[in-house]
């Protein structure tokens, strides 16, 4: 018997993860996996069916057990370590990123009002998480003649790359009073990290969590003092 909790929105996570999965794996490949004929997982794919209340079910419950998504991002950032940036423009990895976070915040009833990117390579990633939390989003701008009252601009030294960091985020996306999830890629600047969370407390809002790909081993200590409710990362370097 279906579960009665199955819904529309299930259904597209279903064809989310699967058309994520495919770019890692075949059609033949997943029909194994998962116990599916190939030509459903076509049709599920391409949208030109829906899978029904059981099979979705069965779907997400082979995704928990097999854990086949966990097992591709473990497997994505081994690959590239050495080239951890490759990582921001892979959309299939992020996306499968972005709904394993999702999903751990829904079953702890996070509230996201905005989701904010630490770096220009974290942008994808932002755009892909907020877009399933449905927050909004704020983004830094790369244009520094942009420096007008419209901005704010966040200066940090950066110990990794021992100068200083600039990054410059539209005002209007950092409004008072916001639950803010951060993310990053490679995190290796804890003061990065403590501007962001002073600015942020500076306007009576509350860091709800971060996410991060890659993090310094150093800066996963430091961020302990600072008690993030919600905290992912997939790697320690």
């Amino acid at each position: 018997m279906a579960n009665k909790g199955i819904g529309y929105e299930e259904k597209l996570m279903v064809i989310r993860i699967l058309k994520a999965l495919n770019k890692f794996f075949s059609l033949r490949d997943l029909e194994q996996v998962l116990d599916t004929p190939f030509q459903n997982l076509w049709k599920y794919i391409n949208l030109i069916g829906m899978p029904s209340d059981e099979v979705t079910e069965s779907l997400l419950t082979k995704f928990s057990r097999l854990k086949i998504v966990e097992e591709v991002l473990s497997s994505e950032i081994k690959k590239a370590k050495n080239s951890p940036q490759n990582l921001a423009s892979n959309l299939s990895f992020l996306e499968l990123y972005a709904i394993k976070i999702s999903k751990e915040l829904q079953s702890r009833d996070a509230d996201i009002d905005v989701v904010l990117a630490l770096s220009y390579d974290a942008i994808p990633f932002a755009t892909l998480l907020s877009t399933e939390v449905d927050s909004d989003i704020c983004i830094p701008v790369a244009n520094e003649n942009l420096v007008t009252d419209a901005v704010k601009l966040v200066t940090y030294f950066s110990h990794s790359l021992k100068r200083v960091g600039v990054l410059i985020y539209p005002r209007q996306c950092i409004r008072e009073g916001k639950k803010v999830f951060l993310t990053d890629i490679l995190l290796t600047d804890i003061d990065k990290v403590e501007t962001i969370i002073n600015m942020i407390k500076a306007r009576e809002g509350e860091v709800e969590g971060l996410a991060t790909v890659y993090i310094a081993k150093d800066v996963l200590e430091k961020l302990k003092q600072f008690n993030i409710k919600n905290l992912h990362y997939l790697d320690v370097i």
